[in-house]
């Protein structure tokens, strides 16, 4: 590949793997306030029939954000790995035809 193409093939991975990393950021930040939802019985006053259900809605709400957040990071980090990657072969294979002057 171009040196110019691949810079640029390379940027853009890392440019969405920075996006990627802000949106986990944002999930952490979502989760923590769901999870600042949970209700005690004090707090519900005459609606305390429904605390525990709407609990394991907070609960659930949390733990789905939790696991977004940990994906989100999980794609950043593949995406930075193919950019690496991609240099590398590409280091590689430039090394190999300069290499194989007789």
């Amino acid at each position: 590949m171009q040196p110019d193409r691949l810079r640029y093939a390379t940027d853009e991975l890392r440019g969405e793997a920075r996006i990627w990393e802000d949106q986990s950021a944002a999930m952490g930040q979502i989760a923590a306030k769901a999870e600042s939802l949970d209700l005690t019985r004090l707090e519900a006053g005459i609606f305390q029939l429904i605390v525990s259900p709407y609990n394991s809605v907070v609960h659930q709400v949390t733990a789905r954000c939790r696991e977004g957040q940990q994906a989100m990071s999980d794609i950043a980090e593949t995406l930075v790995l193919v950019a690496r990657d991609a240099e590398a072969t590409d280091a590689e294979g430039a090394a190999s035809i300069g290499g194989s002057d007789d």
